[in-house]
């Protein structure tokens, strides 16, 4: 039982390794959080400029990501068995972790 347990473990690790995502990966990560952030802001909390600038956002939601990501710092470390990004950029930040071809951001982008 205990060698079936050590080879189980042993198969998660190699495989964490083989599917760590990349920066390609990060990127699109990086698009997706930005997406959401854009589809959570509520209108009504903002000014005229910001509200109408959150409206054209929806609008054209890719034209907008890609603007938005062009002023967003993205830091990818490779920690071999996982990969982890940071965000920082228009007062926000977020770490996500990829492993296993997905990356997870717990909490999204949050303001500073």
């Amino acid at each position: 039982m205990f060698r079936f347990l050590l080879g189980m473990i042993a198969m998660a690790l190699i495989a964490a390794f083989f599917t760590k995502p990349g920066p390609e990966a990060a990127q699109d990560a990086l698009r997706d959080q930005i997406q959401l952030a854009v589809a959570n802001e509520k209108l009504d909390s903002r000014s005229g400029l910001d509200a109408a600038a959150l409206l054209l956002c929806r609008v054209d939601p890719k034209a907008c990501t890609d603007l938005l990501v062009s002023g967003i710092d993205m830091t990818y470390e490779d920690r071999h068995l996982y990969a982890r990004v940071d965000l920082n950029g228009y007062k926000m930040t977020a770490t996500c972790y990829g492993a296993y071809t997905q990356f997870f951001c717990p909490g999204g982008l949050v303001r500073e």
